[in-house]
């Protein structure tokens, strides 16, 4: 007899996890940030085109799912090679420049500026340890979104 539901591979897990994992972090940490935009958002009218964001970006992660699923490594390919951590330490390079950015812009006259410039600056830094270059290339456009739409 069939199992009613379909089983993921542990692959699939495994990169479910690390997507919640990043999503999860950056919630936790621009939450506040994060709060005090929606709440500007829904109030002003100039603003209210940021409401629609969260669902252009999952939209976009849609369209460009099979682009995804072609750079996400899911096996070593040559486990006989001394591993480097480049990935690891370019990703942890990135997060400490954000908080470095986001340390920085709380003491400042517009400490929400400088929050939302170090929001894409600490994504690129969480996927790169977990994904490659290649995904990060292919998720670049999606986590600059903000600025482009910021800047038209």
């Amino acid at each position: 007899m069939k199992p009613s539901h379909p089983r993921l591979p542990r692959n699939e897990i495994a990169i479910s996890i690390k997507a919640v994992t990043i999503i999860l972090a950056t919630i936790a940490i621009y939450f506040q940030d994060l709060t005090t935009v929606a709440n500007e958002a829904i109030r002003s009218e100039l603003m209210s085109h940021i409401i629609a964001i969260p669902f252009l970006l999952t939209y976009l992660i849609y369209r460009k799912r099979k682009m995804l699923r072609a750079t996400i490594p899911f096996e070593t390919t040559n486990p006989t090679q001394k591993p480097t951590y480049t990935h690891e330490i370019v990703g942890a390079l990135l997060c400490l420049t954000a908080f470095l950015l986001y340390w920085h812009g709380s003491y400042t006259f517009t400490p929400l500026e400088y929050h939302m410039i170090s929001l894409p600056i600490f994504t690129a830094g969480l996927i790169l340890p977990h994904l490659t270059y290649l995904t990060l290339f292919a998720l670049s456009i999606l986590i600059d979104f903000k600025n482009i739409l910021k800047k038209t």
